[in-house]
């Protein structure tokens, strides 16, 4: 297993805690499978997909398969873009 600290972007970060509320899924898990779901699906991590201006970021620890980790870095690395964005992108979209 892998760690990956991400700064989730306040919005999405509230979003995840609403669902997670709702669903009783821990906003852990929601994150995972947002990023199984987005990086299995081989989207594009458009650097310019959402606005971050304002909003604060909050800091959060995810421990996730190796393989999975791996897939995040590369599609990151593919993209030009940090795993931090990647993980927010791919919130982002599976939110949407």
């Amino acid at each position: 297993m892998a760690t990956v600290t991400v700064r989730l972007i306040g919005g999405l970060n509230k979003s995840l805690e609403t669902v997670s509320e709702q669903t009783g899924i821990p906003k852990a898990s929601l994150i995972l499978y947002a990023l199984n779901d987005r990086l299995r699906s081989g989207i594009e991590l458009d650097a310019d997909l959402f606005q971050t201006k304002g909003a604060e970021p909050v800091r959060f620890t995810l421990r996730m398969p190796d393989s999975l980790k791996k897939l995040l870095e590369d599609a990151a690395s593919e993209s030009k873009v940090s795993v931090n964005w990647a993980v927010n992108v791919c919130v982002y979209q599976f939110n949407q």
